[in-house]
């Protein structure tokens, strides 16, 4: 029989978003709830952001869990966009000792924090920060969305009963805040954990525990390519991303989109991109990175001499267009 550890499941994507509504998010933290109770996973804490997502579980076989929550989310996002999910990286890092165990959680619950996105982690609406120490759930308000019910596992009671009038699942019916209070202790040290700056000491502290184990580190918790002097610089409150990149999605598909006589971003062209681009920049002074992930999508090319691929959908359109700058000023009085 295999030992039950305590594992962070990581995926993320280069380019693009995984999420782009609160519909996406619900869907998915319903479908994590489904399969860790389908897979008899005990989940710990959870954060997801747009382009990537952390969960820490205890388990003694993470791997029928991880598999299936990848592709039924992936199938969802296929159903409802019309395209491939951006393509993904992910990873799994054990933890072991209770000092390891906590900063794990500390680091995955502090996410939304380190990627600038709200100024403490219990702001956050799309993680598990308000499950502990709060038996009412009053800290945890995720609003309302339709979800698409598409997963097959047949939900507990306490589920149904505890989710909102359109189908989300209160966290705190499967986030094992029980367990995550146990290691913690008490509410003043989760406190401690969730609000004292990364540095060498949190190294030092984890090495007297055991000098066996490698140290859980901000840079081993993120993903690969994340600027970590920026998660640095988020944490100590000096962020510079003036909007969430859900509202900028929300805005992009639910008025840009329509404004071309389309149904989904994926069928956007090149043109009709940077249109929307620079409406974005000019309304909201996002940044050309910001801008480029909230439109990014994976697209179907043929090639071209040099071998590099050109979009193959959507260019009819390109000759009954207006000039740019003329969409563009229509796009940004777009409400």
């Amino acid at each position: 029989m295999k030992n039950t550890c305590v594992y962070h499941l990581c995926v993320s994507c280069k380019k693009g978003l995984m999420f782009r509504s609160r519909q996406d998010y619900i869907r998915f933290i319903n479908n994590m709830a489904l399969l860790a109770y389908k897979y008899h996973i005990r989940i710990l804490a959870f954060a997801v952001m747009s382009n990537h997502y952390h969960i820490g579980i205890m388990t003694d076989d993470y791997e029928k869990f991880f598999r299936s929550l990848k592709v039924s989310y992936s199938n969802y996002y296929f159903h409802k966009y019309g395209v491939s999910l951006p393509r993904t990286s992910g990873f799994v890092q054990e933890a072991t000792g209770n000092l390891h165990i906590v900063t794990l959680i500390a680091y995955i619950l502090r996410n939304s924090v380190h990627h600038g996105i709200v100024g403490h982690p219990f702001a956050y609406p799309y993680s598990s920060a308000g499950c502990y120490f709060s038996y009412n759930g009053s800290l945890y308000s995720i609003g309302h969305a339709p979800v698409i019910k598409r997963v097959t596992t047949t939900a507990p009671n306490e589920y149904k009963s505890n989710s909102d009038r359109e189908g989300m699942i209160d966290p705190m019916t499967f986030v094992d805040f029980r367990m995550t209070e146990t290691l913690f202790t008490s509410s003043g040290r989760l406190m401690y954990f969730l609000s004292r700056y990364s540095g060498p000491k949190w190294e030092q502290e984890q090495r007297k525990e055991d000098s066996s184990v490698k140290p859980i580190t901000l840079q081993s918790v993120e993903c690969q390519g994340i600027d970590i002097e920026a998660c640095m610089k988020n944490e100590k409150g000096h962020s510079s991303l003036l909007i969430p990149d859900q509202l900028l999605c929300e805005w992009i598909d639910g008025k840009a989109v329509p404004y071309y006589g389309l149904t989904s971003f994926a069928q956007l062209d090149w043109e009709q991109r940077t249109e929307i681009a620079k409406a974005l920049r000019s309304r909201w002074k996002v940044s050309e990175e910001q801008a480029e992930r909230c439109l990014y999508f994976r697209t179907k090319t043929s090639a071209g001499p040099s071998g590099t691929g050109t979009p193959v959908h959507n260019e009819e359109r390109a000759d009954q267009a207006p000039s740019s700058d003329i969409r563009t000023r229509k796009l940004q009085v777009a409400r």
